[in-house]
């Protein structure tokens, strides 16, 4: 055999070697692909949700959860706009009927994950002894609440201090109005204002800052947190499983542990 031939036959066989390698290499990474799910989460569940997130992926090892938080109206209209996401999974009913009503959810996979209750979230030992709503209009009280519009707590607030006949007072005490619910809690976590209107969940957060003045039941609905499949997802059948786990007795487990009540609660 001349040396050109054995040079021809040594190249086809290295060829052939490296094709079966690629093919080796490609099966593995398909192998190995997760799904990912891009979850689009109101900050009034952030705690929980990032817990839900590490057991959701251990035992869903072929799911990755991508979770964008922030104000419920604010993520909405990104869903929309960029129509995006996987599932939406607000910070109350409230803008999840938005959703619905622009289309932008699954209506038939709407599920519930838990509840929860306006209340006053004062400083740990509430030192400017705030009892009530008018007490929030007081001189020199301080005052955080959420935008309305962009967060489902800022429009529960308005319609809190309407009901209340106590808006005007009250909002001449506001020194900022928060983009998201997580951004609320804090502004009394930190100490930055004396009182905010917020969720009774808050004070699970810092149970060692924060207080819950009870706001009187002819004034407040009890608000639940939902979540649904996005429209827009290219994945539903994915989405759609992750959404009955939220709905499930596993998960609202993991909600009750981070102080939210998991069946509608007496006001």
């Amino acid at each position: 055999m001349s040396r050109r031939a054995c040079v021809l036959i040594a190249l086809v066989a290295l060829i052939a070697v490296a094709a079966g390698v690629a093919l080796v290499s490609t099966a593995g990474v398909a192998a190995n692909k997760k799904t990912e799910l891009l979850v689009f989460v109101g900050s009034a569940s952030k705690p929980p949700m990032l817990a839900v997130k590490q057991v959701y992926e251990k035992s869903h090892p072929d799911i990755s959860l991508e979770m964008t938080f922030g104000g419920s109206g604010t993520l909405l209209n990104q869903v929309i706009l960029e129509r995006t996401g996987d599932v939406y999974v607000p910070g109350s009913d409230d803008f999840m009927d938005k959703a619905q009503k622009q289309k932008a959810v699954i209506p038939g996979t709407r599920k519930v994950i838990c509840y929860l209750v306006p209340v006053i979230n004062v400083q740990h030992g509430n030192p400017k002894n705030i009892r009530s709503l008018a007490d929030m209009g007081r001189p020199k009280i301080t005052v955080g609440l959420a935008k309305a519009g962009a967060v489902c707590l800022g429009d529960v607030s308005d319609e809190i201090l309407r009901n209340a006949g106590v808006e005007d007072q009250v909002k001449k005490n506001v020194l900022t109005y928060a983009g998201s619910c997580e951004q609320t809690q804090q502004l009394v976590e930190l100490g930055e204002v004396d009182a905010i209107i917020g969720w009774d969940c808050f004070k699970a957060w810092a149970p060692d800052k924060i207080d819950n003045v009870k706001i009187p039941a002819k004034l407040i609905r009890v608000r639940n947190i939902p979540g649904a499949v996005i429209t827009y997802s290219k994945q539903q059948k994915a989405a759609a499983e992750f959404v009955n786990y939220l709905a499930s007795n596993q998960c609202k487990a993991i909600f009750n542990k981070h102080g939210y009540s998991i069946k509608p609660p007496k006001i």
